[in-house]
């Protein structure tokens, strides 16, 4: 995946690191498409145990838009499947990897499925997409996409699906972002990749949607899609939003309000119902001396471990209270820098609420302590 693990802060990958090997960054995933019944995965899928929303539901909907070479490629009924790391086979159904891992979403949170379409589709051979993909980021142009009846105003909650493309979001991504106002909804990005990670992806898909708030994204390789079923879930639930029937939300699901203080300064935040924040909760009230990174973070070492769940990710949102396995360390991250990606995965425990700018005035190494509200 080219991340360089450091014994230090969760620090970030310079643009030479992302670079690395960008020529095979499309690799194998999504690389020779699939083809699937009308309607199949949502039956191809088993249904999701999913618990009922502990609070009061809110009407709003979910939308899980994806883009896959799936959909948009002219394949041969007899493309063969067996080739290519990037279909999976389920009860003789075949499907695109992300196309597959956007029908778990669906089946988790009742949401609304959307394929993102070209009007020109991408060519059979792999290696004439990975030159169009090339050419498209280069010149920065962005393809044409079929016209669509969706109205995102029906939504408040935007999952979106990708293959990770030379390190990044796919251009039909980017042209379908741009289309839509998402201020104020929560857009959450999902990927599969080919064993380099989600790349700058994630970065990219934020600063595409200035005003909605971006969640914690899920990076799936492609040859684990059809066994992902428990990290995806396990992902969902840590979100912090509790999905019922249908695709109606409701405020999030066993949250536990958290009380930050930092000598005389006391923050509001929450912490998350998913794995991590439980075992941190575990060990409320602690006090950490945490130092600050690069303008960006406060962290320092746990008393006592935490055992991670699934997969964690390479960036963060302002406020994000996480964990991370590699040095074993509780972070909270304030700003956004020009180096926004992260060299070690983290795990998002909760967030703060309150204002952050009281981060700025702290001194290089402080004493904070975590304890549940009152």
């Amino acid at each position: 995946m080219g991340i360089i693990i450091t014994a230090t802060a969760c620090s970030s990958i310079s643009q030479a690191e992302t670079a690395v090997e960008t020529e095979r960054a499309l690799g194998e995933n999504e690389a020779n498409g699939a083809v699937t019944g009308s309607n199949g995965i949502q039956t191809a899928i088993a249904t999701a145990d999913m618990e009922e929303a502990a609070l009061e539901t809110q009407e709003s909907r979910v939308l899980i838009t994806y883009f896959s070479r799936w959909g948009n490629t002219k394949y041969e009924d007899d493309v063969d499947a067996t080739s290519s790391a990037s279909i999976v086979v389920d009860e003789n159904d075949l499907y695109g990897t992300t196309e597959y891992a956007a029908g778990i979403i669906q089946e988790l949170t009742g949401g609304e499925l959307h394929l993102i379409q070209t009007e020109t589709p991408y060519s059979t051979d792999f290696d004439e997409v990975v030159t169009k993909n090339h050419e498209e980021m280069r010149q920065g142009t962005l393809p044409a996409l079929m016209n669509s009846s969706l109205d995102m105003s029906d939504y408040d909650v935007v999952f979106v699906g990708y293959p990770v493309w030379a390190t990044d979001v796919p251009q039909a991504v980017r042209a379908f972002l741009q289309g839509y106002d998402l201020t104020g909804k929560t857009v959450v990005p999902f990927c599969t990749h080919d064993g380099y990670g989600a790349g700058s992806s994630c970065s990219t898909i934020a600063s595409l949607c200035p005003g909605a708030e971006v969640a914690a994204g899920l990076a799936v390789e492609a040859k684990d899609v059809p066994s992902a079923r428990d990290t995806v879930k396990q992902w969902v639930e840590g979100l912090g939003i509790s999905f019922a029937e249908g695709g109606k939300i409701s405020a999030p699901n066993g949250e536990m309000a958290v009380r930050i203080t930092i000598g005389d300064r006391i923050l509001d935040g929450v912490l998350y119902n998913n794995t991590q924040s439980q075992q941190f909760i575990a060990m409320l009230p602690q006090t950490i001396t945490m130092s600050g990174y690069g303008g960006r973070e406060y962290y320092g070492v746990l008393d006592g471990e935490i055992q991670t769940q699934g997969n964690g990710q390479y960036f963060f949102e302002d406020g994000h209270i996480t964990y991370c396995p590699a040095n074993n360390t509780a972070a909270i991250f304030y700003a956004q820098t020009s180096r926004p990606d992260l060299t070690m995965e983290v795990f998002p425990m909760g967030k703060v609420t309150s204002d952050l700018a009281v981060f700025d005035e702290l001194p290089e190494s402080v004493e904070i302590t975590f304890s549940l509200a009152e």
